[in-house]
């Protein structure tokens, strides 16, 4: 077990929930806000709930005590957090009206269609790299399952003596 193992999985539940926010209207902080407010209400936020509340579901129900994530587990959540934190900064949007297009960027260096490109360049890297890390974290937690024997999975729960 890993300092970084144990904090990690114990800040999963309230992290996610505040970035599963901040994704959804993060931007308007930094007084952008638009249509994706809306879109993303109905698109991003469900399927990031999802994914969200399964990771956060197989990582506190891993066997053994206490609980901690692995360094790869936790380097990889810390990296899906950092991903989403990008993404609900940097991430443009638009309004009804032709020239409403704006980010954190056109807020901090004025519109132009450069920093309106480099904010979409940003957007996305940060929306791959938490896809990765997401992917990595999924996989690391569905593979570190495949130790357990279904007697193992039974006993996760219950106090050293029974079982034995």
């Amino acid at each position: 077990m890993t300092k970084l193992g144990r904090r990690t999985l114990l800040w999963m539940i309230p992290l996610n929930l505040l970035l599963l926010v901040w994704v959804w209207i993060g931007r308007i902080v930094f007084g952008v806000g638009g249509w994706f407010f809306v879109i993303f209400l109905v698109s991003v936020i469900p399927v990031l709930l999802i994914g969200l509340l399964a990771t956060t579901v197989l990582a506190y129900t891993q066997h053994g005590r206490p609980r901690s994530l692995t360094p790869m587990q936790a380097w990889a959540q810390v990296l899906t957090w950092v991903g989403l934190l990008g993404f609900g900064a940097f991430c443009p949007d638009f309004g009804d009206t032709e020239d409403s297009h704006i980010s954190l960027l056109t807020q901090v260096l004025g519109a132009s269609d450069a920093v309106l490109d480099l904010s979409y360049t940003i957007t996305i890297a940060f929306a791959g790299l938490a896809f990765v890390a997401y992917v990595v974290l999924l996989a690391t937690l569905i593979f570190a399952r495949r130790g357990e024997t279904p007697a193992d999975a039974a006993y996760a729960g219950a106090p050293q003596w029974v079982g034995e």
